[in-house]
């Protein structure tokens, strides 16, 4: 049970956390009141007071053991003080110990883009609250958060925002700043989330050579090499470098951008025609000068990439437009997209009867089984299933 002890003439909370720790903080309350108002009497206040600082020093305890501290209880016990509301965290509100996380991370430039949208939608979501004190933002507000974000945007993003912003409050629990990461646990549903992702189809070779023999400028080549590497990623290919390829030894070699993971690809024949032909129009670093070039303005994102895609496979039939609202800023799932190219290959590897584990090593998909059994398999095996891929690929 939280006490109360005398210091300077402000009354200190004292109580202990879960592992036995005993804590001090202030309350901001005063033990006797520097002015009293016209027809107060002292001890009344005095008394008063000293109700208040066991009320607050309760809130504190709670904070500490649970990560439950209710702000508007204080407010009503203590008033508005500042001294009072920073007591609580040592100053430190939600925004400020996020706006401070997230400037740790400059550096990290794609890492600090995508964090800053996780960061700016909580703050929008608390509103006035966002200056509470750290330890006011409990779990119930993380859940109403996620809720609230699900009927703007996908639920993928969403887990990514959680993602971040669990990283970022795991902070504050390793430097002793909260007892409890609010977001810890806090999910959307994983059906959901796998339920938006398969309204994604594979293309069929139909559709995939009508890309190759009618969308402009590199599109027919990114999908031919997307295809003859096992389906890899459009930012992937689009910062492609020649430096990661030796044509002589008929070796590709990729660090891939979502999950850092390397992959030496073997190159097929398909796909050295490919690179022969464009290297003999070679224009700088890049295999694909355009793309990269715009994979760049964009931040080192491929999302317009991707929408250019989408627009395409629109103009041309292949997918049809989607009429209807969509909430908030959620984008609405088109039929199929760039990524789709990456089911294509699965498919087809699976229908040439290519092993589900060769087909993860190939493709680039984590898979648990695979990192229990070690699978290895040799790079000839390799280079025969990938080859399966270029059957009815137009040339």
């Amino acid at each position: 049970m939280a006490g109360i002890i005398k210091r300077n003439n402000k009354w200190v909370a004292v109580f202990r956390s879960l592992d036995g720790k005993e804590l001090r903080k202030t309350t901001g309350i005063d033990v006797v009141p520097r002015a009293l108002l016209p027809g107060a009497n002292k001890k009344s206040v005095m008394s008063q007071n000293e109700a208040r600082a066991r009320l607050v020093a309760q809130e504190m305890e709670k904070e500490a053991r649970y990560g439950v501290f209710d702000l508007d209880k204080v407010k009503a016990i203590a008033g508005d003080q500042a001294g009072v509301l920073k007591a609580t965290m040592n100053g430190m509100t939600v925004s400020r110990f996020l706006f401070d996380w997230l400037d740790g991370r400059k550096n990290k430039k794609r890492a600090y883009e995508r964090d800053g949208m996780a960061v700016r939608r909580l703050l929008a979501y608390l509103g006035d609250r966002r200056n509470m004190p750290l330890g006011a933002l409990n779990k119930g507000m993380a859940k109403d958060f996620v809720e609230t974000e699900l009927e703007r945007v996908s639920a993928g993003t969403v887990i990514r925002y959680v993602s971040t912003l669990s990283t970022a409050f795991n902070v504050a629990v390793d430097r002793e700043i909260l007892s409890r990461n609010p977001f810890r646990g806090v999910m959307p549903s994983r059906s959901d989330h796998q339920a938006e992702k398969q309204l994604r189809g594979a293309f069929t070779m139909e559709e995939v050579n009508t890309i190759i023999e009618c969308f402009p400028d590199e599109w027919p080549d990114l999908v031919r090499v997307c295809l003859y590497t096992g389906g890899q990623r459009l930012g992937d290919l689009a910062t492609l470098k020649w430096e990661q390829i030796d044509l002589k030894n008929s070796f590709l070699f990729m660090t891939t951008q979502k999950s850092r993971r390397r992959m030496n690809k073997p190159i097929i024949q398909p796909l050295k025609e490919v690179l022969e032909r464009r290297l003999l129009n070679r224009v700088n670093d890049y295999v694909f000068p355009l793309a990269a070039l715009r994979h760049a303005h964009a931040g080192g994102r491929s999302d317009k990439l991707s929408t250019e895609f989408t627009t395409l496979l629109k103009t041309y039939g292949i997918i049809r437009e989607m009429p209807g609202e969509v909430r908030g800023d959620r984008h609405r799932l088109s039929e199929k997209s760039f990524h789709s190219l990456r089911a294509t290959a699965v498919t087809v590897l699976r229908l040439a009867g290519v092993s589900p584990d060769l087909c993860r090593f190939i493709v680039g998909h984590d898979s648990e089984e695979i990192e229990r059994v070690y699978f290895r398999p040799d790079s000839a095996d390799v280079q025969a299933a990938m080859s399966k891929i270029a059957v009815g690929v137009a040339r």
